[in-house]
């Protein structure tokens, strides 16, 4: 070339084009000159030497224009990447000693750290939150055995849930990780959810059980002494029945129950109703008002009618508001208790000391009272029955002209 040789035209193209590949084709070889266009950035150094060299150049040429497409087309992909994970989720990026060498947007918030005085830094001594948890030891292992890790965790430290994804690449570890808190919460919510449904439903078949047998005995009678007196209480066997299948309607259509203002003495005598017998008085001591479920609560009552009945061999009920601070009230009979040993067992599920009993009525109620946020609790009554003391009850107003009187009732 007249003006300038090839060392002087690479670091003329050096100076607009740093990455533009280059290949230096020249006549003079020796080591002086291959050393000048290393250090003057030159893609490769060939010869002029013979024919044979420019088949060799044209290799070149092309191994070169494709290597650069290819880190090109490797560097937009990596930039749309990235811009995407500073858009959306957590992303990092560490090298084999654990330095931080990217840090987006999404981590900044995250952690409340900018990426410019997390960068060039150990990602333990930025993130010490992290260090003994179940983040360090599945990073850990992502970079020991070069394989991908994806799980769930909870990050204690902060209270959330993530779902991390760690890939391992040449140089170290991407780390790709969303906030799923939310979703756990829709997650444990449903399951709440269809864990009451599925014991609303066991519980609804036992309870249903009751009112058809009040109803069956009813009509029996009706049929055997010709009084058609009794089928007046089939009627209000048959709508308790249709009260409880419409509870679980709503219960299964993820509706919430409402609370409202109930009277002590009333919702007794209503699930009295259901569950009278000749074999069992009932006696209600003093009345009082309160915020509740009234269709659960009439539930409860029910079942503890039915437990003192069937399972006690009682002969009376009696309710009454309890004394002195604990705001709550009491369902006692005299029949034959309840082991201590067995007071908490008594309210698992399926635990019966009859043999053909399903075990649900005890659990129905504790069930009940922990929905409403009460306390129940199991002691001997005076008569050497049960006692089952409900405390906790907010908003208890007794009524003062319900001591005077004592309502009795079979």
């Amino acid at each position: 070339m007249p003006e300038m040789d090839g060392i002087e035209f690479l670091n003329s193209v050096r100076e607009d084009y740093p990455n533009l590949p280059f290949i230096l084709f020249t006549g003079k070889g020796s080591e002086e000159i291959a050393s000048e266009a290393i250090n003057a950035g030159v893609t490769t150094y060939l010869q002029k030497n013979g024919t044979e060299v420019y088949e060799l150049l044209v290799n070149e040429v092309q191994n070169v224009v494709s290597h650069q497409r290819s880190q090109h087309k490797a560097q937009v992909a990596q930039n749309r990447l990235l811009a995407l994970y500073e858009q959306t989720d957590g992303f990092f990026i560490v090298d084999r000693d654990w330095t931080v060498v990217y840090w987006n947007q999404q981590m900044e918030q995250r952690s409340g750290q900018p990426s410019e005085d997390v960068i060039g830094e150990q990602i333990w001594e930025t993130f010490p939150e992290a260090v003994g948890t179940e983040l360090e030891e599945m990073y850990r292992e992502a970079m020991e055995t070069r394989k991908a890790s994806e799980f769930e965790t909870y990050f204690e430290p902060s209270g959330y849930w993530l779902e991390v994804r760690a890939y391992p690449y040449d140089d170290g570890l991407f780390v790709h990780s969303r906030d799923i808190t939310s979703e756990k919460e829709d997650e444990k919510e449903i399951q709440r959810r269809n864990h009451i449904l599925e014991s609303f439903a066991n519980t609804v078949s036992h309870d249903l059980r009751n009112p058809l047998n009040v109803a069956q005995g009813r009509l029996q009678l009706a049929q055997e002494t010709g009084d058609f007196d009794h089928l007046e209480e089939v009627a209000q066997a048959h709508n308790r029945m249709r009260n409880l299948i419409d509870e679980l309607l709503r219960v299964a259509r993820g509706e919430e129950l409402a609370s409202s203002e109930v009277s002590l003495k009333e919702n007794v005598e209503e699930a009295w109703e259901t569950v009278s017998s000749k074999e069992m008085e009932l006696v209600i001591e003093d009345d009082t008002v309160f915020e509740a479920h009234d269709s659960q609560l009439r539930r409860m009552f029910e079942n503890l009618f039915w437990n003192a009945l069937e399972h006690g061999k009682a002969s009376t009920v009696r309710i009454g508001v309890l004394d002195g601070d604990d705001k709550g009230f009491f369902v006692e009979d005299d029949g034959v208790g309840i082991p201590v040993n067995q007071r908490q067992e008594v309210f698992n599920s399926g635990f019966s000391t009859a043999d053909n009993s399903p075990g649900y009525g005890l659990s129905i109620v504790h069930g009940i009272v922990n929905t409403h946020g009460w306390d129940i609790s199991i002691t001997t009554s005076e008569a050497d029955g049960a006692r089952f003391e409900i405390q906790g009850v907010c908003s208890l107003t007794q009524d003062s002209t319900a001591d005077a009187d004592v309502d009795t009732a079979e």
